[in-house]
């Protein structure tokens, strides 16, 4: 998976791939353990993530772990955080407690939506 995200990159970037190990100081060796499976050292992968501005994730799995938070979530947290820290802690207990509060009253998950 590494070595087909690399040629991958490379040919997106349009450079041999021999051409980029080369310039980032490592040996044309190893490309024959990454065609068999094998992943490069840790100090490897940070390099080909920080020269292509990827994720490691990308680079070992050709995924991008996501986590980006819902326009909801941001709401909530552009809220929470224009409140001095003081009253940030002060609100974080009380909603605990509501929280806490209609879970212990609620027979059933239907009460749980009326509170809402």
């Amino acid at each position: 998976m590494f070595y087909d995200q690399l040629l991958k990159l490379c040919e997106n970037a349009g450079i041999k791939p021999t051409t980029l190990i080369t310039n980032l100081g490592m040996s044309k060796g190893s490309m024959a353990n990454w065609k068999a499976g094998k992943l490069p050292s840790g100090e490897a992968l940070v390099r080909f993530s920080e020269h292509f501005d990827v994720s490691l994730d990308y680079l070992v799995y050709g995924r991008e772990k996501s986590t980006a938070l819902s326009a909801e979530d941001a709401e909530w947290l552009s809220l929470i955080h224009r409140l001095p820290r003081d009253a940030q802690l002060e609100f974080k207990g009380e909603l605990k407690g509501y929280i806490k509060g209609i879970l212990r009253d609620a027979d059933s998950p239907e009460k749980l939506r009326e509170a809402k």
